[in-house]
């Protein structure tokens, strides 16, 4: 988890959130990295660790609007919120959608080892989230899909 220090002296616990329900629909990317991209900025995080969410972002993204849904289509809720205590700020993002159910992070790491060309298609994406969040959790909730990094 992308963890910030706080100002020296902080007592107790704050915690912020901003949620933004969008279409799962790809032409709705940009609108979701903005939103996340601008809460991450205006909470202080890093620019280093800003492009890992927005790259893990895009990702889960993607892959609910390519996959949840049949040709309806369907809506994808997303959360960013901190949480501070006197050691720091932990920021996590939460994608929430009610299609088909899947786990994105029970799926195998892709073996490296096997040639670009011989390797199966699918999988990178969600092993780069993987390597690049300190923390990755799905659960389903009330018939929907929850993915949360941090």
């Amino acid at each position: 988890m992308t963890t910030i220090p706080v100002t020296p002296g902080f007592q107790g616990k704050e915690v912020r959130l901003q949620t933004k329900m969008l279409q799962e629909k790809m032409d709705r990317l940009e609108e979701a990295l903005t939103f996340v991209c601008g809460f991450l900025e205006r909470e202080g995080c890093p620019e280093h660790d800003r492009q890992y969410f927005e790259i893990s972002v895009e990702e889960l993204f993607t892959n609910v609007a390519s996959y949840a849904y049949g040709p309806d289509g369907g809506m994808v809720r997303i959360d960013c919120w901190t949480q501070a205590d006197p050691d720091g700020k932990e920021m996590m993002i939460s994608l929430k959608d009610w299609g088909i159910p899947y786990n994105p992070f029970a799926r195998a790491n892709p073996d490296l080892s096997i040639p670009v060309e011989e390797r199966p298609i699918g999988g990178l994406g969600v092993y780069m989230v993987k390597k690049f969040m300190d923390r990755t959790e799905y659960h389903c909730e009330a018939a929907a899909n929850v993915v949360a990094i941090g």
